[in-house]
């Protein structure tokens, strides 16, 4: 049929149709199509699934609503009641205008420019010579893809974070991303909260947890945590790890900490520590430290040519349990002050060697117990002046002899056997 004028429900329309283009001998395979103007024909057929092929109109009936139509913005600018964007929608396909349908291919072309202005909204669906959707929603001023062929969402809405801003959610399941950049990129983020997780405590076969590889090639490498104007208030830094390896090889490294207090607990079955450099520089300046290491087993080897340490201020050592302490070769150790030594259990003291102790000034030896001295070869003793008190006193020798030019004894009582 050629062009015909008609009268619709709603008003006049113009059709120009095509039926039967390819003379098919059998309606269902017969390919029409047709291009109709002004109010609709027959408003019961349209965005009907149950309508004739020719009419195009179960296609149609795909697209019957814009995500927009409930989409929450409510006191966004140029804000629309939710039930007129509904109320619009629902006259999509009954509204008259434009209308064509082609059973066939439709292939536009335009040597030159092509501009297409859409007061409402626009909406593309694909199915791709299947039942797989894609395509997109342009509604409210926003533009959403959407797929079948994986899990993917996005959604926009009006939320009053930060005085009222548009809030976009995107989630994708099941899909690879693989990106090349080459050039400059400058990352910025500002809002309250800024979460990343890669895989879950209790992964699946279908969400398992991956293998995070991730290396760096670079010029130089800043990173900058705060600042001495804006602080962080808290960080925390946890890991739990079978096996941890972490190997730094570097011309220098300089690591520097101040805080008022730092705390380290440190608990394993075996911890052995082992560095071998030409020179060590630590320093550590804090208003408290407290170190805590738990263990059964804790081996640590310094090997170099002079160790130097200096303690200035207060020193508390508490040891619950066997102390060996080995040192092979010369030892020298200098107080300056007073020194409590209280030992709570046996004391055993080994020297294999000779032993000169000196005291430069008065000294005094208290025994809460009983106290046995053994010298298997001479033992001598000088002293310009000594006074032995004593409440009893018993010797036992098979020789004695005194040579002294005067020999003085007071005593109460003088029993000899």
């Amino acid at each position: 049929m050629g062009t015909r004028e008609g009268e619709g429900i709603n008003g006049k329309y113009l059709l120009i149709e095509v039926p039967n283009f390819n003379d098919a001998a059998s309606d269902a395979e017969a390919m029409g199509s047709y291009l109709r103007l002004g109010a609709v024909k027959d408003p019961s057929l349209a965005a009907n699934p149950g309508a004739p092929r020719a009419t195009g109109e179960d296609l149609a009936a795909r697209v019957t609503s814009f995500i927009d139509d409930t989409r929450k913005r409510d006191g966004c600018p140029d804000f629309l009641p939710e039930a007129e964007r509904q109320a619009e929608t629902a006259k999509l396909h009954t509204k008259g205008g434009w209308r064509d349908h082609s059973d066939g291919n439709r292939i536009t072309t335009t040597r030159g420019d092509k501009v297409e202005v859409i007061k409402g909204n626009y909406r593309m669906l694909v199915l791709g010579r299947q039942e797989d959707t894609a395509g997109w929603d342009v509604s409210g001023g926003h533009i959403q893809d959407a797929t079948d062929l994986w899990t993917a969402a996005t959604t926009i809405e009006w939320v009053q974070n930060y005085n009222g801003t548009w809030k976009v959610t995107e989630k994708t399941e099941k899909g690879d991303v693989d990106t090349t950049y080459h050039g400059d990129t400058f990352d910025r983020f500002y809002g309250n909260k800024q979460t990343s997780i890669t895989g879950s405590e209790a992964p699946t076969a279908e969400r398992p947890n991956p293998t995070c590889l991730s290396s760096t090639w670079a010029q130089r490498i800043e990173s900058y945590t705060g600042s001495a104007a804006c602080p962080v208030p808290l960080i925390s830094d946890e890991t739990w790890a079978d096996q941890i390896a972490s190997k730094t090889t570097a011309i220098a490294i300089s690591d520097e900490t101040t805080a008022q207090t730092i705390s380290s607990t440190t608990s394993a079955t075996s911890i052995s520590d082992e560095t071998t450099a030409q020179t060590i520089s630590s320093t550590t300046s804090a208003t408290s430290i407290s170190d805590e290491t738990t263990a059964s087993t804790v081996s640590s080897t310094t090997t170099a040519s002079l160790v130097s340490d200096t303690t200035i201020g207060e020193v508390q050592s508490v040891t619950i349990g066997n102390t060996s302490d080995v040192t092979i070769g010369n030892a020298a150790s200098i107080t300056v002050g007073a020194t409590e030594e209280v030992t709570i259990g046996g004391l055993v003291e080994l020297t294999i060697a000779a032993m000169l102790e000196v005291s430069l000034t008065a000294g005094v030896s208290i025994n809460m117990g009983p106290k046995a001295e053994l010298n298997l070869t001479n033992r001598q003793e000088l002293s310009q002046f000594r006074t032995n008190v004593k409440n009893i006193c018993a010797s036992v020798s098979s020789a004695e002899s005194v040579s002294t030019g005067a020999y003085n004894v007071m005593s109460g009582v003088i029993n000899l056997f």
